[in-house]
């Protein structure tokens, strides 16, 4: 499946009745302190495990922790997720594609 093709599928309405569930389910799963936060050993095997190479999950990780506490909160993971989905603008998006 291309970008262009999951975006048609997803959008912002399918993300947010279907993806958004699932995705912090599995955000929820990879929150081994159940702080609502990953840090950056969690978030890399998180993204490792959906498939990202660690370099990306290191970039991602990166562009998502912006005040550099080395924790990526859900909500702020669900965001750039979506933004990504909907638009590709997200600082995530950026990272992956550098």
């Amino acid at each position: 499946m291309t970008f262009d093709e999951y975006e048609a599928w997803a959008g912002a309405d399918t993300f947010d009745t279907v993806c958004r569930e699932a995705l912090g389910s599995l955000f929820d799963l990879a929150d081994g302190a159940d702080d609502g936060c990953l840090d950056r050993e969690e978030f890399t095997r998180l993204r490792h495990a959906l498939g990202n190479p660690a370099d990306q999950a290191r970039a991602a990780f990166d562009a998502l922790d912006e005040d550099g506490d080395g924790r990526v909160g859900r909500d702020a993971y669900l965001a750039q997720i979506r933004s990504f989905v909907t638009g590709g603008s997200a600082p995530m998006a950026r990272a992956l594609h550098a």
